[in-house]
């Protein structure tokens, strides 16, 4: 199939994933297309006059992605991969690329940018049934085998605080400076201006940036915006391949059972409000501290929870947990708030259904895994 098809297939069904506008693809100076995303999309050969992301690619390594010998995130990480443009709409072509590769009969267009109502899920049953947690447990490695693990907190879900837990990752043993050397090269994409308000939205301003540059600018304080928005955050970036010898999986779950993991940069003061994943996660901090405020699933609909997507999965939430209004959300006397600062070397197991609010306290650089447990529902 030639990389015309190819492109019309790609975009056939982007709808479903709530995007319009142009995307230009460059293969090679004499080899460009462009897809023009509209309620009936169409892709052309040449160069447009006014693309909105500009994707810059070999073609090996766009048969690749779309053979899914290749990942579009780890070729950008990597610098294979060069986006410009409105890294907003950029950031959903992961999403266009895996619905595309499923295939199968056009689906309802998502507004990303809409709240849904927020489906019930089997964790909040579980939290619901047990005594309410007052504070998270924190305990040391050695302390906690993989099979206690697996038994007392994984089925019920139940979060945990494992101490000492990065003393075999070399990123964890390197000292700043020497880990410079292995960002060199790599790239990431950086949130801006008031991302927190506008939490999961494709209209937050996001930027590529080198992550060697971006590590480099954290010895520089983050001076406060003017509006009280926070510092620019390299927030959920696909972990570079090129560092994967640099860290350890857990050994808490099987191996089959991780996605690809995530890795998070940023100075004093970055913020991810009240939400919720649908997967298990193990949360490790790598350098400074971060501090969480935890909240039981199954105080779902006291915390103003709406969700992304028609199906749920990733749900925000309304209330503010360090000053919740309580006329609006008079349930929310009743949510018992956790709060856990980590410090460099800890590893977090935030359960699947658990709403959490991450604040960095210090320059801070975080690895995390989701997990497929199967727990979830």
């Amino acid at each position: 199939m030639d990389l015309q098809s190819i492109l019309t297939q790609l975009f056939a069904n982007a709808g479903a994933v709530g995007i319009e506008g142009v995307f230009q693809f460059t293969f090679a100076p004499e080899l460009a297309f462009w897809s023009e995303v509209k309620a009936h999309s169409r892709t052309e050969r040449g160069r447009h006059a006014h693309p909105d992301v500009t994707i810059e690619v070999t073609e090996r390594d766009f048969l690749g992605i779309m053979g899914g010998a290749a990942n579009v995130e780890e070729l950008f990480a990597s610098g294979r991969l060069k986006i410009s443009g409105n890294m907003g709409l950029a950031t959903l072509l992961p999403q266009i690329i895996e619905q595309a590769r499923q295939g199968g009969a056009k689906a309802e267009k998502v507004d990303k940018n809409k709240r849904y109502p927020t489906p019930p899920r089997l964790s909040e049953r579980i939290s619901a049934s047990q005594p309410p947690l007052n504070t998270v447990e924190r305990r040391p490695r050695s302390d906690v085998s993989v099979s206690e693990f697996r038994r007392r907190y994984v089925p019920h879900g139940i979060p945990l605080v494992i101490s000492d837990a990065l003393q075999d990752w070399p990123l964890f043993k390197l000292s700043r400076e020497e880990s410079l050397a292995h960002f060199a090269q790599l790239q990431g994409i950086t949130r801006h201006g008031d991302y927190v308000k506008k939490t999961f939205s494709a209209d937050r301003d996001f930027r590529s940036t080198s992550m060697a540059d971006f590590i480099a600018s954290l010895d520089t304080p983050a001076s406060k915006s003017p509006d009280g928005t926070p510092p620019a955050y390299m927030g959920n970036n696909i972990l570079p391949a090129q560092l994967m010898q640099q860290i350890r999986q857990p050994p808490y779950f099987d191996p089959s059972q991780f996605i690809a993991p995530r890795i998070w940069i940023g100075p004093k003061g970055t913020l991810t409000p009240l939400h919720r994943d649908d997967t298990d996660n193990l949360f490790a901090q790598v350098w400074g501290r971060k501090s969480f405020i935890l909240a039981a699933p199954h105080h779902r609909q006291a915390l103003g929870t709406w969700s992304t997507s028609p199906e749920g999965g990733l749900d925000g939430c309304d209330v503010n947990p360090d000053a919740p209004d309580y006329q609006r959300f008079p349930a929310s006397r009743e949510v018992n708030f956790l709060r856990v600062i980590l410090e460099a070397g800890d590893l977090l197991f935030l359960p699947e259904g658990w709403f959490h609010q991450v604040e960095s306290v210090s320059t801070s650089l975080s690895v995390n895994f989701w997990v497929n447990s199967g727990r979830g529902g």
